[in-house]
């Protein structure tokens, strides 16, 4: 054997690239002295199941339900030398559908092992999704650094939760997705995260996060990205927040009001990325508010990526009619922000934007990427943007990769003349993804619209039914094979 092959470092290079399977794993580390160590070290690297921690001790493991494995007796401290020997090699856990394949008194064991050293020693990215009780949490694991957790019950993650604060205090990334949760689970989370002086990503989705965690936050320096919902009952801190070096930012409410205060009392001095996610239908002041308290909060001179987007959706049979309409007043604001490459704003309006308007607000974009309208609440209104409006639009924002609006195609029946048709391609260096979403299309202006689409840079069409309009629900099957045609 070649000496260069025995050195472990090489080793463990050439195995990490290896595609195999482990039981070709297995096998290599049963080849011969020099290849067990960096090859037990990738076989156990990554678990997407703990039952593999039970198997490893044949004598003394049993299979105590289809999908859960158990020790049968006390181990000896051979067996758990033995245990340790593999578990110090896990870095990562993955655990996915709800199924960590140990029962609840192999997690008891495992939790209390006879030596003052952690079973899970080296374990760096722990990732599962619990219905039940969040057992793996019950478990110490000193060197992590990474948690994701998803849960079908805030309930179930309490306990164990904060068991499991006191034994890893190195966290830089967080990722919490947890269903139902309640206002004592994001105190604890709050009361947590208030610990923590390594938070690098911070995502809570759902979990309402106090004013103390929040300003905890705000003085993190290695804090780059942030995800996380607001109370209604949010007190206002005895300072403005200032995220040095926040990129990324999330905000989630039951109103956008209470966002627009939130960003008014905070400085993001870099954020690139913004995203709003509120339930209630915005007022127009409402509206105006935000992109005000988006250029207070120093956002406006960085920003690239801006997303206002409403949930829940509504059902396909209600209707808005008694919406606000969507105009250029209400998105001027926008153009202030000179550096977006991506703006999508979803909300239970009505449109009524036009070519003319559409064009003005392009122009204040040109590096615009990304464009989209109310791609899931849908425009509910007869009209849209032309297919003249979009040549304008394109002629604006040639940086463009991808646009959902609504094209009005009404009366458009003529052969566009072959000047305009030459014109069409502009040309761009790279193809557009379009989204016409509800869009209706006449049998009689299917001919032109092929004319005019055959001659422009899109390469992909999607159409995406929506409900609500106001004239009502159309056989929405035909306007999709028409466009398809």
């Amino acid at each position: 054997m070649h000496h260069a092959l025995e050195i472990q470092e090489i080793l463990s290079n050439i195995f990490g690239l290896l595609d195999c399977d482990q039981c070709d794993m297995a096998a290599l580390a049963r080849t011969c002295h020099a290849f067990k160590e960096p090859a037990l070290d990738v076989l156990w690297e990554k678990l997407d199941n703990l039952s593999a921690v039970a198997r490893c001790l044949p004598d003394a493991s049993q299979k105590s339900s289809p999908d859960e494995y158990s020790f049968w007796r006390p181990l000896t401290q051979t067996e758990w030398d033995i245990l340790q020997s593999y578990t110090r090699r896990i870095r990562s856990i993955f655990i996915h559908d709800f199924n960590d394949g140990l029962d609840e008194e192999c997690f008891t064991t495992l939790s209390n092992p006879p030596t003052t050293e952690p079973l899970f020693s080296n374990l760096r990215h722990l990732c599962f999704e619990y219905k039940n009780e969040g057992r793996v949490l019950q478990l110490p694991f000193p060197s992590l650094i990474s948690l994701d957790v998803t849960s079908e019950s805030a309930h179930w993650l309490q306990e164990p939760f904060e068991s499991f604060l006191q034994s890893s205090p190195n966290i830089k990334r967080l990722f919490l997705d947890v269903d139902q949760s309640d206002a004592t689970l994001g105190k604890l989370v709050s009361n947590r995260i208030c610990r923590w002086k390594t938070l690098q990503t911070v995502d809570c989705l759902d979990i309402l996060l106090d004013v103390d965690a929040l300003v905890h936050l705000s003085r993190m320096p290695a804090l780059t990205q942030l995800d996380c919902s607001l109370s209604a009952t949010l007190p206002s801190p005895d300072s403005p927040l200032f995220f040095s070096d926040l990129r990324d930012m999330t905000l989630r409410s039951g109103s956008l009001h209470l966002i627009s205060c939130f960003l008014s009392r905070t400085q993001l001095p870099v954020v690139t990325n913004f995203t709003a996610f509120i339930r209630n239908t915005p007022s127009r002041l409402d509206l105006a508010s935000f992109w005000a308290s988006v250029q207070t909060s120093n956002a406006g001179h960085t920003i690239n990526n801006l997303a206002l987007r409403q949930s829940p959706l509504l059902p396909s049979n209600v209707v808005r009619s008694e919406a606000l309409l969507l105009c250029l007043q209400d998105l001027r604001p926008c153009m202030a922000l000179s550096n977006l490459r991506q703006l999508v704003v979803d909300i239970k309006w009505n449109m009524g934007l036009t070519d003319s308007e559409l064009v003005a607000l392009a122009s204040a974009w040109p590096r615009l990427e990304h464009l989209s309208i109310n791609a899931c609440s849908g425009w509910n209104t007869l009209g849209g943007i032309t297919p003249d409006g979009l040549r304008q639009l394109l002629q604006k924002c040639r940086s463009l990769r991808s646009i959902a609006l609504v094209i009005d195609t009404r009366g458009y029946t003529e052969l566009p003349p072959s000047g305009l048709l030459a014109s069409l391609g502009l040309p761009l260096p790279h193809t557009i993804r379009l989204n016409v979403l509800g869009s209706t299309i006449e049998a009689e202006s299917v001919p032109a619209l092929a004319a005019f689409f055959a001659c422009t840079p899109f390469s992909h069409f999607a159409f995406n039914a929506w409900g609500g309009r106001v004239v009502g629900p159309p056989d929405l099957r035909i306007y999709r094979d028409r466009w398809d045609d």
